[in-house]
């Protein structure tokens, strides 16, 4: 997979190529890259090549072919790209590191246009003198970004010379930092200066530089720290070493940690030392460049970084939200989506660009953006006041509301409900990863005896379902599933685990029914919070985690089974969610007050009850079961308080449910389930609503309401 930036520069990729092989045929690869790049750089600033090398100390004797030659065939391939010159060329000085390098060191190369998105947002707002530093710079992108938002001349001239700054690990990248910025500056004392500023080491490790360099603070902290969490994973060294697998697959031979291990344990000790905010938890190497970042501000300094969106979710980093928000005195966040390939990876994957004042002055409301599902982000911010997110959101983690009536919605339903893990609360789970997928794979069995149990995985578990799919063949990610039908589904487990090797506990806990979710999920999935009662006689993986009550109450099992079901509460979890249902997550997340022994309760533990029983059920009518799921939803939603606004502000939030349905004559997709809820919700209510007869002309023309797409359009995962 390759980035947009990456596709767009791919022919003048291949021109430095080329060069290097004729500019440094006997040195190394990047060094003849950076070579030509430096010609180019000289061309677009303006200034004596010649110079520039000698200032910089650079051999040149070793040189077979001519870069300048050759720096003005790349510059006419930028010039047929929409990136700006100086950040294409910091784009081509990046070294070319392989998959895994590019993991062990969270090197996820900053895109052109999040590098101008972020020079825009935060120049504007430096009002204090100071360094405009980048602690993990790399080839300077976000350096040359900033430094394009002064007017070209002697005020850009100025910035470069007193005030840009960065580090980074990689000589290579401090290279191309200064060619990519020096390409912007016709005055090479003005790139001498930003040389004398450019650190070969480790911000993490070298505190004390940024004090002597900014003793009064720093004016811009920019960036995007590495992304990586240090920890050692046998699939990553399997990797690095040359082995061909999919992750999850096993192990066909051991793989040694402890060295590498050991390594890692002494770097954290060194650079986590004397940090306060990093929580519990594995280290992240973003989470310490931020405090970082956070510590070396100015007094009004402005912090600007491209972080993941763990920044907003994790229990893990509640420290760092915490002290954010009590430093910034004017906060923006955004929630991005990698839908415009800024990054080489998947394009569901979400990050944070965050820019905060650092400061004493009077505390604004946050200003949020979410992205829509093309990626795009909107005009205006969503405004959180403070106290309103605390009340709410007591962790301070941010709900993704994307319009001033979706936070109010939030905030009036989070104010008539109980977070599930409130010690006050009717809920207190407790839960259980009964079996590990990867500790526990070696006891594992492909046949089934009287002394194992069959082994529920994630793709069992749909809404109310624990057989929704069974295994056909394959391992791992590569394994292949089939969607089975609602009336006529059967159990078939990829693995069974013997009695023997499980933990007492877990033994015990197969022995009755209990509730199992699937931990994997997505905001834009069709449905993102997939509940049902797990029998007795099986054991369940670690991705679908099991809960209990404390009473064992099968009724307060049934109305949480019907309560995690229902749209409502998924659209909540769907505001706090990004790719797993953890614990500390669920926790979070705020239920109705509706007591079991209330009518609604009673009617709701019912009808849980009759959906669970229908799987495998041959006379189950799929129609009658959709619209009794639509009754429960219904339910839901009014003793919540919701009206039929409130919940089409929930509804639009599902634009994958009915795909594969019949749709109403003249419209482009089917809004079954929308309808079917709508309507029962304008029944309990007593209004009227074009739902009614929008849902009894949808099941006329033979749509059956809350049908994954799955089991109609032949998907098998």
């Amino acid at each position: 997979m390759k980035s947009l930036e990456q596709r767009l520069l791919a022919p003048a990729d291949q021109l430095l190529d080329q060069a290097a092989n004729e500019v440094l045929p006997e040195g190394s690869r990047t060094a003849a890259r950076l070579t030509v790049l430096e010609a180019a750089a000289a061309a677009t600033g303006g200034w004596s090549l010649s110079d520039f090398w000698s200032s910089a100390g650079r051999d040149t004797s070793n040189l077979r072919g001519d870069p300048v030659a050759w720096a003005d065939k790349v510059l006419a391939t930028i010039a047929e790209t929409p990136i700006p010159t100086a950040l294409a060329l910091s784009a081509l000085s990046r070294e070319v590191l392989t998959a895994a390098q590019q993991r062990k060191t969270g090197a996820y190369y900053t895109d052109w246009r999040l590098a101008e998105m972020l020079a825009a947002a935060s120049v504007p707002k430096v009002v204090t003198d100071g360094p405009w530093i980048d602690t993990a710079c790399g080839s300077g992108v976000l350096l040359a970004a900033a430094a394009m938002q002064m007017p070209a001349g002697p005020q850009r001239d100025a910035i470069i010379r007193d005030r840009l700054s960065g580090a980074d690990l990689s000589a290579n990248a401090l290279r191309g930092a200064l060619l990519s910025v020096a390409s912007l500056t016709s005055d090479l004392t003005a790139v001498r200066g930003f040389a004398g500023r450019l650190l070969h080491r480790d911000s993490l490790r070298s505190a004390d530089s940024w004090s002597e360099i900014a003793p009064k603070g720093v004016a811009l902290v920019i960036g995007n720290p590495p992304w990586e969490k240090l920890k050692v994973s046998r699939h990553e060294l399997a990797k690095r070493a040359g082995v061909t697998r999919a992750y999850g697959t096993s192990f066909d031979e051991e793989v040694d940690v402890a060295h590498d291990r050991s390594l890692l344990l002494s770097y954290i000790e060194e650079v986590a030392s004397g940090t306060r905010l990093q929580g519990r938890g594995e280290h992240d190497l973003y989470k310490l460049f931020l405090e970082l970042g956070m510590g070396i501000a100015a007094e009004n300094g402005v912090l600007a970084l491209l972080l993941p969106a763990g920044l907003i979710r994790a229990q893990g980093t509640e420290n760092l939200r915490r002290e954010l928000t009590t430093l910034a005195s004017d906060l923006s966040i955004s929630v991005i989506e990698n839908r415009a390939n800024h990054f080489a990876i998947d394009t569901r994957f979400k990050f944070l660009s965050v820019i905060a004042r650092i400061g004493k002055g009077r505390r604004q409301p946050i200003a949020l953006k979410v992205a829509d599902r093309r990626g795009n982000l909107p005009t205006s911010a969503v405004r959180l006041g403070r106290p309103e997110l605390s009340r709410v959101r007591p962790d301070l983690t941010i709900p993704e509301v994307r319009t001033p009536e979706e936070w109010d919605l939030y905030t009036r339903l989070a104010a008539n409900a109980t977070a599930i893990g409130d010690p006050d609360g009717p809920w207190r789970p407790s839960y259980r990863r009964e079996v590990d997928m990867t500790l526990d794979r070696g006891s594992f069995r492909r046949t089934q005896n009287g002394m194992t149990l069959p082994l529920i995985e994630g793709r069992h578990v749909a809404q109310f379902r624990w057989r929704a799919k069974t295994y056909q063949s394959g391992e791992g990610r590569s394994a292949i599933w089939r969607p089975e039908p609602l009336p006529r589904t059967r159990l078939r487990a990829q693995w069974h685990v013997p009695v023997t090797a499980m933990n007492p506990g877990t033994v015990e806990r197969t022995r009755r029914s209990r509730i199992g979710f699937c931990d994997i999920t997505g905001q834009t999935n069709e449905r993102s919070l997939l509940a049902a009662r797990i029998p007795h006689g099986v054991v369940c993986g670690n991705k679908v985690p099991t809960l209990a009550f404390a009473d064992e109450s099968l009724e307060r099992e049934d109305l949480f089974l019907s309560l995690a079901n229902s749209l409502a509460v998924d659209w909540m979890l769907r505001r706090i969610v990004t790719t797993t249902v953890n614990f500390f997550l669920l926790d979070t997340l705020a239920l109705p007050n509706i007591d079991e022994d209330s009518e609604v309760g009673r009617e709701l533990i019912s009808l849980s009850r009759l959906l669970t029983a229908s799987e495998g059920d041959g006379r189950a009518d799929p129609r009658k079961i959709g619209q009794v799921r639509a009754r429960a939803d219904a339910l839901v939603a009014a003793a919540w308080g919701m009206n039929v606004d409130d919940l089409e502000v929930v509804l639009r939030d599902f634009p994958l449910l009915d795909r594969g349905q019949p749709v109403l004559h003249g419209e482009a997709r089917s809004t079954v389930t929308a309808d079917c809820v709508l309507a029962e919700l304008a029944g309990i209510l007593s209004v009227d609503h074009p739902s009614i007869e929008r849902s009894a002309a949808a099941l006329a023309a033979g749509a059956v309401p809350f049908i994954p797409a799955d089991y109609v359009m032949g998907v098998a995962s």
